[in-house]
């Protein structure tokens, strides 16, 4: 008799647990789920898959349990995610329980490494119901659970559809420190004077502003001290230049003129000291004409028109307190159209105008050399020299032939042939290493940056580049020590590099506290994006000074945020236009998600 009722009992409560199972079953559609945020987001190269799940109440059956394990799922294949088990009031073992009477909330989070192709991937999970006393804990995927525990699957959920991958923009080149140039282009030069002209000008006026500032009709009698005092040099140089803004071929034109005018005057000069030292040799008045001819002729004489002054504005600006003189030169050392690079400079007016005010004058001028030794090669003989037989120049020749070389694969030939032939030089296997990171090429970085430590280890620009190096290889707290050790040791590009380890991690709040004084810089819009500030984002964009594509796309992402789709597309046309890498983002963005159907988009974004 008890056998029976025991059966009977067992019998009774089985029927309850299947009955509870089936009816969970088919109301499962009442369970909420929310990704947050949705589409789900990477977040250092990982797809960080985020949801909440809410049980409503008299739902759960008390000696029920729920396998729930997500599933990634793109082109490349199906990845399932650490699972989660929930159990009801009456089941053992591990798992979140659920209140029958309350229902329940349930937290989820996991995370995969992100590869391309993923951002049209989706996040589905089907859960597997089951009846028992206690969990189980040994299973580790749905299958199991099915086959050990007769486990019912539920109707599968859509969890995200896409996924954005907005926080791989983050710039992490950040800003490369290129040890300082040793190269004293006025070596064998025992004075020099410079003559100065207004703006597309090269009419000689000793009034003029800036030749009254740098007493250059002094300068000018100074030469002739010097020549009387010292004798004939052995070469007179004449170069002029203008100033880099306006149409090219009219500055060659003004440089060309002006060095015209400047060898008019230093003649004038010569010839008066020349007149000079016949009457100091007492030279019969018959013969002076053919002693200074005997002593002219010794000295060479040439004059260059070397056209706009990129080199000196570049290290004009290196020596100024400007704000973002590392933006100003970067344009200048990426951007090879002179156009778009004026264009740039041009786009922050504050900054152009003290450029114009500070900068420009004083390189509208023609510069009179006198050399007692062996001149020093012009810029464009070094180059030369460099890319046909580097042998034949000294390591600061190498060096400073590199520094002033705006393409970075030749910089880097440069600085190699300077480690492999001058092996004790630091600077060289710095250089080498920070060029290597910029061009992408992290083990060539790593292998220059630890030669340049063993040679030099408390140097701040090695330290800076070794913790750019660091930040790229994922290895973030060994890049805080080196841009920490860096900025201790004097490192102002460290300083500038240190936020963007907040903004890897995904700390944007700190990121863009650090990045305050950076005003116009792309990583304080990124970081503004990022903290939802999307307006304030839109104008740390507008006034960058590199108005590139990276700045284009991301200003179209943030008028989408917005819904302005007309800023969106301009700005988005803009960068795939330049870009064809981003015409195969764009079309796969879910931040353009609202606009994939529409026809100006499909254009912009159209493989060819």
């Amino acid at each position: 008799m008890k056998k029976s009722l025991f059966a009977l009992v067992l019998a009774t409560l089985l029927l309850a647990g299947c009955s509870g199972l089936s009816k969970m079953k088919s109301h499962s559609n009442k369970i909420r789920y929310q990704a947050t945020p949705n589409p789900v987001e990477t977040r250092d190269d990982k797809v960080v898959v985020k949801f909440v799940g809410s049980i409503p109440e008299k739902y759960f059956a008390k000696n029920a349990c729920m396998f729930i394990q997500p599933v990634f799922n793109w082109e490349g294949g199906s990845i399932p995610l650490d699972p989660i088990t929930l159990k009801g009031e009456n089941v053992n073992g591990e798992g979140i329980s659920i209140s029958h009477e309350n229902g329940g909330r349930f937290t989820y989070q996991d995370e995969l490494d992100f590869k391309a192709g993923m951002e049209t991937g989706t996040v589905t999970l089907t859960p597997i119901g089951y009846t028992s006393s206690t969990t189980d804990d040994e299973a580790k995927f749905a299958e199991e659970v099915i086959e050990n525990d007769k486990g019912k699957p539920f109707a599968t959920v859509l969890i995200s559809d896409g996924v954005n991958n907005t926080s791989a923009m983050v710039d992490i080149r950040g800003n490369i420190s290129i040890s300082p140039i040793n190269y004293n282009k006025t070596q064998g030069v025992v004075e020099t004077a410079d003559i100065y002209f207004p703006n597309g000008q090269s009419n000689l006026d000793w009034n003029f502003y800036q030749n009254r500032k740098y007493n250059s009709q002094a300068q000018l009698a100074d030469l002739k001290r010097i020549m009387l005092e010292e004798g004939l040099p052995k070469q007179i140089t004449v170069t002029g230049w203008a100033s880099p803004e306006g149409e090219e071929s009219n500055n060659v034109g003004v440089s060309k003129n002006r060095t015209d005018v400047a060898t008019v005057q230093i003649k004038r000069v010569l010839e008066e000291v020349l007149n000079i030292m016949a009457s100091r040799a007492d030279v019969p008045k018959r013969d002076i004409e053919y002693y200074k001819y005997n002593l002219e002729k010794k000295i060479i004489i040439s004059s260059r028109a070397a056209g706009e002054d990129w080199v000196h504005f570049v290290l004009m600006v290196e020596e100024s307190n400007l704000q973002d003189k590392h933006a100003i030169i970067n344009i200048v050392e990426t951007q090879q159209n002179l156009l778009k690079r004026e264009q740039m400079l041009r786009n922050l007016a504050q900054t152009y105008s003290l450029i114009n005010d500070e900068i420009f004058p004083n390189l509208r001028r023609a510069q009179i050399a006198l050399y007692y030794s062996e001149a020093r090669k012009t810029d464009p003989e070094l180059a030369k020299q460099a890319s046909l037989n580097p042998a034949k120049l000294t390591f600061d020749e190498l060096m400073y032939a590199a520094y002033i070389n705006y393409n970075y694969e030749t910089k880097l030939k440069y600085y190699k042939w300077a480690t492999e032939n001058y092996s004790s030089e630091w600077a060289a296997w710095n250089n080498a290493g920070a060029v290597s990171f910029y061009l992408g090429d992290y083990a060539e970085a790593e292998r220059y940056l630890n030669v340049a430590r063993e040679i030099n280890p408390h140097n701040p620009d090695v330290l800076n580049n070794t913790g750019l190096l660091c930040l790229a290889q994922k290895d973030y707290t060994l890049a805080k020590y080196y841009f920490e050790e860096a900025i201790r040791q004097g490192s102002t590009d460290a300083e500038t590099n240190l936020p963007i380890l907040n903004l890897k991690k995904g700390d944007y709040e700190a990121a863009q506290k650090q990045l305050k004084g950076k005003t116009c810089s792309y990583n304080l819009a990124f970081a503004q994006l990022m903290n939802d500030e999307t307006s304030n984002a839109i104008r740390t964009l507008d006034c960058c000074l590199d108005q590139s594509t990276d700045v284009n796309y991301l200003r179209a992402v943030a008028y989408a945020r917005l819904g302005d789709k007309s800023n969106c597309l301009i700005n988005l046309k803009l960068a795939c236009d330049e870009s064809y890498d981003y015409k195969e983002k764009a079309a796969v963005d879910t931040e353009f998600r609202a606009y994939w159907d529409d026809e100006e988009f499909k254009t912009i974004v159209k493989l060819y």
